[in-house]
């Protein structure tokens, strides 16, 4: 049988709301859903019937901005980064998009070491096109940081 996880009582079925409490069964994290134990909200784990609660938490490390849909990363030190050091994807690294910051570092790297040939100018338009593209993107806004978050602070 399951358990409000508001007020730890026993369930009947699958209420949308729970007869005793009035409040959404599964929404809350103060009693064990599988035996109604009192619990914290960091358990994942119930000491009395061993059950999961739910999945793993995580304590929040991350300033408040990422709970109301927008990256904690500022976004004048991404456009500058992307300005001055673009080619070298230090703008990306400093995102968290640490892949495609070393794609672009490799390509500066490259292009300089064959500027002397032909080649080594195609690698340094692309690695320049790049940056460009993303210092547009963070002047006006739309970039986004390794979570998807845009930065928009």
């Amino acid at each position: 049988m399951p358990f409000c996880k508001n007020c730890g009582k026993e369930l009947i079925g699958t209420p949308e709301y729970c007869p005793q409490c009035g409040a959404r069964p599964y929404a809350a994290n103060s009693y064990c859903p599988n035996c109604g134990a009192a619990i914290t909200p960091m358990t994942e784990i119930c000491v009395k019937c061993g059950g999961r609660v739910s999945g793993p938490k995580v304590a929040s490390t991350t300033p408040a901005t990422t709970a109301t849909g927008v990256s904690p990363k500022s976004r004048m030190v991404t456009t500058l980064l992307a300005f001055f050091l673009g080619t070298l994807g230090i703008h990306r690294f400093y995102l968290g998009k640490i892949g495609t910051a070393v794609v672009m570092l490799i390509l500066t790297i490259i292009g300089w070491a064959t500027f002397i040939f032909i080649v080594g100018w195609f690698f340094l338009a692309a690695a320049g096109i790049w940056a460009f593209i993303d210092f547009i993107m963070a002047a006006i806004g739309s970039m986004k940081d390794k979570d998807g978050l845009p930065v928009k602070n």
